[in-house]
């Protein structure tokens, strides 16, 4: 698989999935868009690029905001003149003192408004942004991230309901990206990790993770790398006939 010259944004890349996700990319040749909030773990993750090899700058964008997407992009498009691909994987997903579930009588509606604004309305923003770009072109390709939360019983996901009904949401909206750009030659799909051993895992309290761990048939959480080859196949040549699908990489849960 052959990335080389590609041009690449990745949100919420400056850490966690998203990290592993550039990296990989970077490997394969493409120039890698680093995105994120933290302007110094921006600036890491891209001089780690650098040092294995591969081209990246870092483009500090809050996702909720569509001015700062919209200058993003534009910037990418006057420096590289084209965007190859996008993957939306910025996300949050806040927990209760000690990493526990948000109870929805515990939510707040600021706290919703937040989860929804950067989960859900940030691949709203970029893909929007974005697929300006790729008409154009009449080519690209677009990989956003949700969750296994947005198919479970809310009795069995760690997360709250507003992390959960933003995954799906981003499942949805990814299906009717899909139907609007398919005439244009370009795929979008979602990727739907299970539990990943990141940094946003940790948050979680230990015993929650541990019953968790559990219930995965392979009895382990995947590794951010395993994401990131999913995204290389979907990005490569091999997946130009698949649109509009969800990826499931659990280790087993939902099927279970």
């Amino acid at each position: 698989m052959d990335l080389t010259g590609k041009v690449v944004i990745i949100t919420g890349s400056t850490q966690g999935i998203g990290k592993a996700i550039a990296f990989e990319l970077a490997k394969l040749g493409a120039k890698i868009i680093v995105n994120g909030t933290s302007t110094a773990k921006g600036k890491h993750v891209v001089e780690e690029i650098k040092k294995s090899g591969g081209t990246a700058i870092f483009m500090r964008a809050d996702v909720s905001i569509g001015k700062e997407v919209e200058k993003m992009v534009h910037r990418v498009a006057i420096k590289f003149g084209r965007i190859d691909i996008l993957v939306n994987n910025a996300g949050i997903s806040p927990k209760k003192r000690g990493g526990r579930r948000i109870k929805i009588k515990d939510i707040e509606e600021a706290e919703w408004e937040r989860v929804m604004n950067i989960n859900l309305k940030g691949v709203f923003n970029c893909s929007k942004t974005v697929m300006k770009i790729m008409i154009q072109q009449r080519s690209g390709k677009i990989i956003n991230i949700a969750s296994i939360a947005a198919l479970m019983s809310g009795a069995l996901a760690i997360s709250g309901a507003h992390y959960a009904a933003s995954k799906a949401g981003v499942i949805c909206f990814t299906k009717s990206l899909a139907m609007e750009l398919a005439q244009h030659g370009i795929t979008a799909n979602v990727i739907a990790p299970g539990r990943i051993d990141t940094e946003m895992n940790k948050r979680t309290s230990p015993e929650l993770n541990e019953s968790f761990k559990r219930r995965i048939p392979l009895g382990r959480f995947g590794d951010p790398q395993e994401i990131a080859k999913a995204v290389t196949f979907l990005t490569s040549d091999s997946a130009n006939f698949i649109t509009g699908g969800t990826l499931v990489i659990d280790g087993g849960v939902v099927m279970h």
